[in-house]
C-alpha cells in the first residue's frame, strides 16, 4: 500500500492561491487609491472652475454697474433736455435753440439705450453657466420627466 498525499477540500486556498489573493488585494488597494486621487482631482478642478466662474460673475456685475450708472446719467440728462426743449418750444415756438436741445435730447436717448443694452448683455455672464453645466453632468436628475434633453411634454429616454 502506498501512502497518498491528502487532497485539499474544494475551495481551500493553496500556497499559490493565497499569494494570488494577496496580489489581488494589493492591486485592489492601489486602484482604490487611484480612484480617491481622481475624485480629489475632480473636486479641485470643480473648485477652480467655480472660482473662475465667480470671478467672471464679479467682473460682469462690475461692468453692469458701470453701464447702468452711465445709462441712468444719460436717461436723466435726456429727461432734463426734453423738458427744457418742451419749455423752450412752448415759449418760443420754433426758435433755433429749441431744435438744438431736441437734437441733444435725441443723442442722450440713443446713448441711454446703447448703455442699457450693454448692461443687459453684460449681466448674462453672471449666471455661472459653466459651473451649472458641470454640476448637472456630475449629478444628473433621475426624476421622471426631469430630463435635461427632453422637450416639454415628452418623457426622457430610458
Amino acid at each position: 500500500m502506498t501512502a497518498e498525499a491528502p487532497t485539499p477540500p474544494p475551495g481551500a486556498a493553496t500556497g499559490a492561491g493565497a499569494a494570488g489573493l494577496g496580489d489581488t488585494l494589493h492591486a485592489l488597494g492601489d486602484q482604490s487609491k487611484q480612484s480617491v486621487r481622481a475624485a480629489l482631482a475632480t473636486g479641485q478642478a470643480l473648485r477652480a472652475l467655480l472660482a473662475a466662474d465667480l470671478a467672471l460673475a464679479r467682473a460682469a456685475l462690475g461692468r453692469t454697474l458701470v453701464f447702468a450708472v452711465a445709462a441712468s446719467a444719460l436717461a436723466i440728462s435726456t429727461w432734463l433736455l426734453l423738458m427744457a426743449a418742451l419749455v423752450a418750444g412752448l415759449r418760443a415756438l420754433g426758435l433755433p435753440w429749441a431744435a438744438a436741445l431736441l437734437l441733444a435730447a435725441l443723442l442722450g436717448a440713443v446713448g441711454a439705450v446703447v448703455f442699457g443694452l450693454a448692461a443687459r448683455r453684460s449681466l448674462d455672464d453672471a449666471g455661472l453657466q459653466a459651473s451649472r453645466r458641470q454640476l448637472a453632468r456630475l449629478f444628473p436628475e433621475d426624476d421622471a420627466g426631469a430630463g435635461v434633453d427632453a422637450a416639454p411634454g415628452q418623457e426622457p429616454p430610458p
